[in-house]
């Protein structure tokens, strides 16, 4: 009887498991599509701005204080208009220097081909493109080529954090961090500072230093590649995190209370983001040529 008993136990912790694998799963996979809606969300603001009259003429009178004045006029409209609350961007020279930047109008001159990917297959391609990247922070950025009378006088980056995402999962009583292989740190060395775990930086999280500390002392290297944990009544996922070129470089990783176990059903409904995808097509300026424009997203 108690062999039995014993069985049957198994079998029901078993199924339990298999369930919350499958629940974690699904909250990654929502994650994921969290992030590609920012994606579409940076890559729709560079291509309107990469047509605004005022920026392009700061760049064909080489207007820095124009260009930094149109910048700051934008950006709050833009803000406002699509309730985000963190979006910076940057301009660069034809030959990939750093030429205005949102946040500092001082900071400028710096050679960002050295370092920067997405900058180099711009210069090459010529073509609007996004992903996640890594410059002195990783998070979200899109390109844009910025284009006066057929001639390629500069690029426009928008940079997105992941704190929107953080925002939304947060609101269903989910954790979420974006963690980076410290080996990163020459290049990302603005985030030198932040907190670390085995070999890996916490660059974003939605949590307070008290969770984060309960985070920590589960996740570890072999945990993270290992995708699941189950520790002190809450679940661990992790999915690996790539950059422009296809680089893992890191995790995003989410946990949640055990109880929200129960509303598994319900979470693929509640996290999705509640208004349609702002997608290049519907946000895209008016362009003169009836050629298709492409555009990359990684």
């Amino acid at each position: 009887m108690l062999t039995l008993g014993f069985l049957i136990y198994r079998a029901n912790h078993n199924l339990y498991i298999e369930d919350a694998k499958n629940s974690v799963e699904s909250v990654l996979g929502l994650t994921q599509e969290l992030i590609a809606h920012e994606k579409q969300l940076a890559l729709s603001i560079a291509l309107i701005l990469s047509e605004n009259e005022a920026l392009k003429m700061g760049y064909v009178k080489n207007d820095r204080k124009k260009l930094y004045e149109t910048l700051q006029s934008e950006i709050p409209k833009l803000k406002k208009y699509l309730q985000i609350e963190n979006l910076e961007v940057q301009l660069h020279t034809k030959d990939a220097k750093a030429y205005v930047r949102s946040w500092d109008f001082e900071d400028y001159g710096d050679d960002l081909s050295t370092f920067r990917k997405g900058i180099t297959l711009l210069q090459q391609s010529k073509k609007p493109l996004v992903s996640i990247e890594l410059g002195k922070r990783l998070n979200i950025k899109a390109l844009c080529p910025i284009i006066e009378k057929n001639e390629f006088v500069g690029s426009l980056e928008v940079i997105i954090n992941f704190d929107e995402v953080a925002q939304k999962l947060s609101a269903k009583k989910i954790n979420f961090v974006i963690l980076m292989d410290k080996a990163l740190l020459d290049i990302g060395e603005w985030m030198k500072e932040l907190p670390q775990i085995d070999g890996y930086v916490i660059v974003s999280n939605n949590c307070s230093v008290g969770c984060v500390n309960s985070f920590m002392s589960v996740a570890s290297a072999s945990i993270m590649q290992q995708g699941f944990a189950r520790s002190n009544g809450a679940l661990f996922g992790f999915t690996p995190l790539f950059d422009i070129d296809a680089k893992q470089v890191g995790y995003i990783g989410i946990w949640f209370g055990e109880s929200l176990l129960k509303e598994s059903l319900l979470l693929r409904a509640s996290l999705a983001p509640h208004s349609a995808p702002l997608h290049v097509k519907t946000l895209e300026p008016a362009i003169e040529s009836s050629t298709p424009q492409e555009v990359l997203i990684r």
